[in-house]
């Protein structure tokens, strides 16, 4: 009876050792699958996941080859999800918008100023302006669109621009300009946006800006609105 015992509780010890051997083995796999699809989503979110990669390398008691691919892969994976598509762990910040001049029905021009962080994961590549509903639409004049370094225009050196697309027969009030080369994390850059006429109302006007980070498939990122007070004409 002790013999059969002692055989029976060496099968259970045996099975034991398997069964952890294999969650050992499995676990990591599929721990890194959920964990890089939570901080895909919590990135897209704006939200620091890098506490949650540290706690989980510093719960594991020694770094395999397979453990160090896994760190390696998600710290690089900030600002790149899945499929290559790239997006802002920390989006840029509109800090300005101004019309110069601000008067009513007269030509004018539209300046919009972002800062890229330094801890925003990817350069900015485009951006879009695009004016919220109201009474009256402006129409930019797409091909005079520049831009410059700096928190005014022409207050650095003027960024050349790849492309600048609108089509004012039916976007109007929008906007799309594409820099040649990224913005990097760091800085500041101003956009300088012609349009034919402000409108003839008095009244504040709202623009809502989205950037773009460098990538094929980038995920734009909805900044806000950028708030002009036009003075209108008495008659």
């Amino acid at each position: 009876m002790q013999f059969q015992k002692f055989t029976i509780g060496i099968a259970l010890a045996t099975l034991a050792v398997a069964t952890q051997q294999h969650e050992t083995t499995a676990s990591p796999a599929l721990a890194s699958h959920v964990s890089t699809k939570y901080d895909v989503t919590l990135q897209q979110l704006g939200l620091q996941t890098n506490q949650l990669q540290t706690t989980q390398s510093q719960s594991t008691p020694s770094q395999t080859p397979q453990s160090q691919t896994t760190q390696f892969r998600s710290q690089k994976s900030i600002g790149i999800g899945q499929a290559g598509q790239s997006f802002f762990s920390h989006p840029p910040q509109l800090v300005r918008a101004a019309a110069l001049p601000n008067g009513g029905s007269v030509s004018s021009t539209y300046e919009f100023t972002l800062t890229v962080p330094q801890d925003a994961g990817q350069p900015l590549k485009a951006v879009t302006i695009a004016q919220a509903p109201s009474a009256e639409t402006v129409k930019f004049n797409v091909t005079n669109n520049r831009a410059s370094i700096g928190r005014r225009f022409a207050a650095g050196p003027e960024i050349r621009l790849a492309s600048v697309r609108g089509d004012q027969s039916t976007n109007l009030g929008e906007a799309t300009v594409v820099f040649n080369q990224p913005v990097l994390p760091g800085n500041t850059v101003t956009l300088s946006l012609p349009v034919q006429k402000n409108p003839h109302s008095s009244g504040v006007y709202l623009f809502g800006v989205t950037a773009y980070p460098e990538g094929e498939n980038g995920l734009g990122q909805f900044l806000g609105y950028g708030r002009i007070n036009f003075y209108g004409n008495s008659n």
